[in-house]
């Protein structure tokens, strides 16, 4: 019987050096993070139904692996991380001082049709900030966002960035319900602005002209969302949510981060969002990286007191391509990489120079071989980009030392034992 070995349509298997360019995106990212304060949860991959079923807006709804388990409940792979992070808030860490700072990292499923970038299995990394509805919670996730970049060298990427609640709040005093406003933004998330403008329509009390109005705003100046908003007559809370988007995209472009576009027709497809809300794009890839927003409802949704909450996801696998176009996964991968050949079975001498190398964080990989064979591994290391390789022979244990070749220098000298920290420039 032959089984099948390709994986199941729209998953794939990450292979050297993609999977290890992903560890470095990951652990960089939990490095920002945990620079700013915020800790690890790791929630279960599969959840109830209802969980995500509750606000996670039409297309995630329709795009879940939903099925029962032995035990009848109805059950989900996790589509995303919010929701469960939410849920674990709310069970384990009510009377935990606030603000709480929390990241995570995942993978996510949705059944959706495959193609660049996207994957019915995906990595997400991200943060949720709870219990903080101060204009700095806001600020602080570009705050990480900027400096995690900064430690890919990535440069060149824009944000996007609207206030959902301006909309809301128009629906809101057009006595539009919940879940039509869900149904709009998420047409005006898929570009079907006919179909959006439709649903308001059919309400009496809908201006669609000031509609068509405020979603034409498109700026990358916030100066210029106060002169084009100010000339539309705004009901006192819609105004008060520009101020406030001015504010935030004012101070972010301050402290580092040049590219933002102001768009007011801009939407999510999460149904759960009330406020800021953001997406990261690159040059030459027509995906999004990441995005994020704030939630404030969310926590009382699901039964917990009520909670401002915002935060973010980014893709890994996104993230990987967008590097990759821009030609920086390689500057990712700068671990010295030696290769031990031994040309002698005296695994106590060998094992003493490796943790030598290893305690140097040499990534450094062992060969016991015949002499015959040493050829043959000096070009499989100098292909595989090895920077060093050292030769361990008889000559060398009797003496108590070891010949380094410097592959990219094309040297070769013979280092004591207890002398190899000190050459390779360690303490």
């Amino acid at each position: 019987m032959r089984i099948k070995v390709e994986p199941v349509r729209g998953l794939r298997d990450v292979l050297p050096p993609e999977s290890e360019v992903f560890r470095v995106l990951v652990n960089k990212f939990v490095s920002v993070v945990r620079s700013y304060g915020y800790q690890e949860v790791i929630p279960p991959t599969i959840e109830l139904f209802e969980l995500f079923a509750t606000k996670s807006g039409p297309e995630i709804s329709r795009s879940m692996y939903v099925f029962k388990d032995k035990a009848g409940r109805e059950v989900c792979l996790r589509p995303e991380l919010t929701a469960s992070v939410v849920r674990i808030y709310i069970r384990s860490l009510l009377a935990e001082v606030k603000p709480i700072k929390l990241f995570y990292v995942g993978n996510a499923f949705r059944y959706e049709e495959p193609q660049l970038g996207r994957y019915r299995e995906f990595t997400q990394v991200g943060v949720e900030l709870i219990g903080d509805d101060s204009i700095y919670s806001d600020i602080e996730l570009f705050l990480i966002l900027r400096d995690y970049y900064r430690s890919l060298g990535l440069k060149e990427y824009l944000i996007k960035i609207n206030d959902v609640g301006i909309l809301r709040g128009l629906f809101n005093l057009w006595g539009i319900n919940e879940d039509t406003q869900d149904l709009i933004l998420h047409y005006m998330d898929k570009g079907l602005f006919d179909n959006a403008t439709s649903l308001i329509r059919n309400n009496t009390k809908a201006d669609l002209g000031l509609f068509n109005e405020l979603t034409s705003i498109k700026t990358e100046e916030p100066e210029d969302l106060i002169v084009k908003s100010s000339s539309i007559n705004l009901p006192e809370g819609i105004s008060e949510r520009v101020r406030r988007l001015y504010e935030v995209t004012s101070i972010i472009k301050k402290l580092g981060i040049n590219k933002v576009l102001i768009d007011l027709s801009f939407a999510r497809g999460l149904a759960y969002y009330t406020g800021l809300i953001f997406e990261i794009t690159v040059p030459n890839l027509n995906i999004s990286i990441g995005g994020g927003g704030r939630y404030d409802k969310l926590v009382e949704l699901y039964g917990g007191p009520p909670t401002p909450a915002t935060g973010f996801a980014l893709g890994v696998e996104r993230t990987y391509l967008a590097l990759k176009n821009l030609g920086l996964t390689e500057n990712l991968l700068n671990d010295v990489k030696v290769m031990i050949i031994s040309l002698v079975n005296d695994y106590v001498y060998v094992d003493k120079v490796a943790t030598s190398l290893r305690s140097l964080n040499y990534i450094t990989n062992v060969r016991f071989v015949s002499k015959g064979r040493l050829g043959d591994l000096l070009g499989v290391a100098s292909r595989k980009g090895y920077r060093y390789v050292v030769v361990i022979g008889e000559k060398e244990v009797s003496t108590g030392k070891v010949s380094v070749k410097d592959l990219l220098n094309r040297r070769q000298e013979d280092v004591e034992v207890d002398n190899i920290v000190k050459y390779f420039g360690g303490s």
